[in-house]
């Protein structure tokens, strides 16, 4: 079962610290999902993370940057994913990168292409960093997986309390982010409980 970070979307302070803590506690995965940050800043915050660390991260912005990092991981929003082809998808699977992406309806898990390695599917609860992003799942949701398709990662008012519902309803993992950055002095000890709990 996966437990992932998601940046914050602005800069923060100490954040690479932070960061290099995360990795240090076990983290897996960080997505570094920063949207209106240009280039020269999240090199800047790359180039603080651990190098042994670089392979452990996914972008979301900037995948022309992935190469000078050795960054194998590379998110695709919703809106970037129906511009991408086919082809594009498979030329970059067979250069051995791991493709994300994500999804907000089941409906589009049927048609979401085998290139991706899994897919956020969510938001799962109200999510805590977005106002007014709300769930629209009943509590005894079960996500249909199917055999040979993306892992589905669950997304969206993800906390300590919460992640216990998650097992039941069939995901293979969870992505967070308000729990670990709503409070930045406090992200250490988030990430810990929330590991802890999830194990």
């Amino acid at each position: 079962m996966m437990l992932l970070v998601i940046s914050y979307p602005t800069a923060l302070a100490d954040e690479a610290a932070n960061i290099n803590y995360l990795f240090d506690e076990g983290l897996k995965i960080l997505h570094i999902r920063k949207p209106g940050v240009a280039v020269d800043e999240i090199k800047v915050l790359i180039e603080k993370i651990k190098p042994q660390y670089h392979h452990q991260i996914a972008l979301h912005q900037h995948h022309e940057i992935a190469g000078d990092f050795g960054i194998n991981r590379l998110h695709f929003t919703e809106a970037k994913r129906k511009e991408m082809i086919e082809e594009a998808l498979i030329k970059l699977k067979s250069a051995k990168y791991i493709l994300s992406t994500s999804i907000h309806k089941v409906e589009e898990y049927k048609s979401l292409s085998s290139c991706f390695d899994y897919t956020f599917f969510g938001p799962v609860f109200n999510s805590i960093s977005k106002q007014g992003y709300n769930s629209s799942i009943t509590e005894d949701f079960i996500f249909p997986v199917r055999e040979n398709r993306p892992k589905v990662i669950a997304i969206g008012g993800i906390n300590i309390t919460t992640v216990q519902k998650i097992n039941d309803m069939k995901f293979s993992g969870v992505a967070v982010l308000g729990a670990i950055w709503e409070t930045p002095d406090e992200s250490i000890q988030q990430f810990k409980a929330l590991q802890k709990t999830w194990k």
